[in-house]
């Protein structure tokens, strides 16, 4: 009788196992950390690289295209922490640079972070909204990593002032031209502004974000060339008269 009990044992075993696999969930990679972390939490699993390249998660936050831009408009504009000027030996331009001052996974451990909630950038200089704020603690709580992503769907149909092209002003415009009187008297800021640079000064402004000024420093944004689906947007915003 023992031989029998122990065959029907096996096969509950077996038949249990089987039905009961899927409630095991799937483990996906996380993202890479930081340059200088190693095993840093990544979106939904664990990360174990040094920051460079990787697959972004939908959720993921993008650091070429959502938080560099960020602090190469409203803290490595010319004359404060750029290549050139570096004001007290900061240069907030690069991934590198950028990441000395990030504790992956530890925002409020983050000195770049903190410093935007404790007034920075000074005096009357533009301040980055709170969304752009939490746009970059997202990504410091998901590894800190230095995406590159690519851009594969563009909706050039977004050419009003208030769906489409405030936002690209906010992102890499306003860290200059956010507040009165603006960088070489331009404010993007709000629409009465913007529509007033785009119209009075239509072709300077065409000439600056394609990159093709007879000045290279009137070139804009001066942190790169916007993206062609960009440029495309507010050149149609522009050429339709500015609208709101």
């Amino acid at each position: 009788m023992k031989r029998p009990i122990i065959i029907l044992g096996i096969l509950i075993t077996v038949v249990y196992a089987c039905t009961h696999d899927h409630i095991i969930a799937p483990v996906k990679t996380g993202s890479t950390g930081a340059t200088g972390s190693t095993g840093s939490t990544g979106t939904t699993g664990t990360g174990t690289g040094t920051g460079t390249g990787g697959t972004t998660l939908s959720d993921s936050v993008c650091f070429q295209t959502d938080v560099l831009p960020l602090y190469q408009t409203y803290c490595g504009s010319t004359g404060c922490h750029d290549a050139a000027s570096h004001v007290e030996g900061l240069n907030l331009t690069t991934f590198a640079n950028i990441s000395r001052g990030i504790a992956a996974g530890n925002p409020n451990n983050s000195r770049y972070y903190t410093i935007l909630q404790d007034g920075m950038p000074p005096r009357n200089s533009p301040k980055l909204t709170s969304a752009q704020i939490a746009t970059i603690a997202k990504w410091i709580n998901q590894g800190a990593v230095n995406h590159t992503c690519t851009v594969t769907t563009c909706d050039t149909t977004k050419t009003t002032y208030s769906n489409g092209i405030s936002a690209i002003f906010a992102t890499y415009c306003n860290g200059c031209h956010g507040v009165a009187p603006g960088s070489g008297g331009v404010v993007l800021s709000d629409y009465a502004s913007a529509k007033a640079a785009g119209t009075g000064m239509k072709t300077n402004f065409l000439n600056a974000i394609n990159y093709t000024s007879t000045t290279a420093a009137m070139n804009m944004p001066q942190s790169g060339k916007l993206a062609d689906c960009q440029i495309t947007q507010i050149t149609k915003w522009i050429n339709a008269g500015c609208p709101q």
